[in-house]
């Protein structure tokens, strides 16, 4: 099952904020944390966006997420 392009439209900005946000050093510990995060600045930044849940957010930005330290330093662990 594909997403609905307006579910990409929600990616593309969860993605794009997951990596601001851990570029600035403002990821918390836990991807859970993180997604949650993600969904409330999605909501009350974007509110005609369209919904996704934790796990759908949690997915979406796993790849980042596990990423993160190579990304804040630049280099592989």
């Amino acid at each position: 099952m594909s997403a609905s392009p307006g579910h990409k439209r929600s990616e593309r900005l969860l993605e794009a904020e997951a990596y601001r946000r851990i570029m600035a050093g403002e990821a918390p510990a836990t991807v859970g944390e993180f997604a949650q995060q993600l969904l409330d600045w999605l909501r009350a930044s974007y509110p005609d966006a369209p919904p996704m849940t934790l796990t759908a957010i949690e997915q979406c930005i796993r790849e980042t997420w596990d990423r993160r330290h190579e990304l804040i330093l630049g280099g592989d662990l």
